[in-house]
């Protein structure tokens, strides 16, 4: 028995091409969420959309801080990993999820998989680089996205259990984008996702944000978050954000309607680390609304350009930019991560290494 452990958005999205492709192999598979999101339109939808079953198990340690999250999460993994005694557990990305299940597993002595390992902000402050550190460093096979991420392995000594496979949530964005891709045309926007902490716990940060927007003069759409909403209306910013002309703010969306999104993004303003990197797929350059080191080889390249909406230089560099953005032809678009085939590279991998 394989276990997958998920608790966000990106994780589904992660889980489906290695759950199809271990499927079509023939092993018997289960899911567990941890309930990190709960609400309907963060979760439920994406097992509908990307064609894999529902969770045996909702563990509901979704809310708390950073340590109720990962201690819920402990805790209720322990219980159904001892009551199904999985052969393998697969964990992915680096949410509180993530830890919480490395650490679970390392001290129950099951072999754990960890799916997108590698990738450094070379920032502690970042709660997710905590995660992911901890997490590469008690997994027992790494499957890494990018060529960087096999770098930063080998500086921590973990380059002998690391593979790299490319980067699995390319697999599922060009299954999607390609059913997309017979509809029709639609007028070029700026594509926005907004969430992070760092990014709603001030209401002068918020206002900067919001300027930000303002200051583009192109439509832009965002699928806001829970959180982002509730931080508009508690900071007295949500009729503000409304008046907005050219801010259209809709409920969050699956996966398939956000690669849509993306094909229409002539630019993408986002603080996800997720989103940022799917940016090079859409053909769409991306703006970082964070100040931590995010895919360098994205960066290096001026796909990448980070903006502190409260610094007054970096606004007029990043409306600069903005400016220049145009649609890229696939043809033109970066190639870090692989060729859409990372799924089937893992499960070779499990194989060679007597995991499966």
């Amino acid at each position: 028995m394989i276990t997958h452990i998920v608790g966000n958005r990106p994780q589904f999205i992660k889980l489906a091409p290695l759950y199809h492709a271990l499927e079509r192999a023939g092993y018997e598979q289960n899911i567990i969420h941890s309930g990190q999101h709960y609400d309907e339109n963060m979760s439920d939808v994406f097992f509908d959309e990307l064609g894999i079953p529902a969770p045996y198990v909702n563990l509901q340690a979704g809310g708390g801080s950073h340590a109720q999250m990962t201690a819920k999460a402990m805790v209720g993994l322990e219980r159904e990993l001892l009551e199904k005694k999985p052969d393998l557990v697969v964990l992915y990305g680096d949410t509180n999820t993530t830890m919480a299940g490395a650490l679970v597993t390392a001290k129950l002595c099951i072999p754990t998989v960890h799916v997108e390992a590698g990738p450094r902000l070379h920032c502690k402050e970042n709660p997710e680089e905590c995660n992911r550190i901890v997490t590469d460093h008690l997994s027992d096979i790494l499957f890494c996205p990018d060529e960087l991420s096999m770098k930063n392995l080998q500086a921590e000594g973990l380059y002998a259990k690391a593979y790299l496979t490319g980067d699995i949530m390319y697999d599922t964005y060009l299954e999607i984008s390609d059913k997309a891709a017979g509809s029709e045309p639609a007028e070029e926007v700026v594509v926005m996702t907004w969430h992070r902490q760092e990014n709603t716990s001030s209401r002068k940060r918020m206002e900067s944000i919001l300027r930000l927007v303002e200051c583009l003069g192109e439509k832009v759409i965002c699928p806001l978050h829970p959180r982002t909403r509730k931080c508009l209306v508690e900071y007295g910013l949500w009729e503000r954000a409304k008046a907005i002309d050219n801010f259209e703010m809709i409920e969050p969306v699956g996966y398939v309607e956000m690669v849509t999104l993306m094909q229409r993004a002539k630019l993408i303003l986002t603080d996800s680390g997720g989103v940022s990197k799917e940016s090079s797929y859409a053909g769409a350059k991306c703006l970082f609304m964070m100040d931590v080191e995010v895919w360098e080889d994205l960066v290096e390249i001026d796909w990448i350009h980070k903006v502190n909406p409260e610094s007054e230089t970096s606004l007029k560099e990043a409306l600069i930019f903005a400016k220049k953005a145009v649609r890229i032809p696939r043809e033109e678009r970066p190639r870090f991560y692989g060729d859409g085939h990372a799924a089937d590279k893992m499960v070779q991998a499990l194989r060679e290494k007597n995991f499966l």
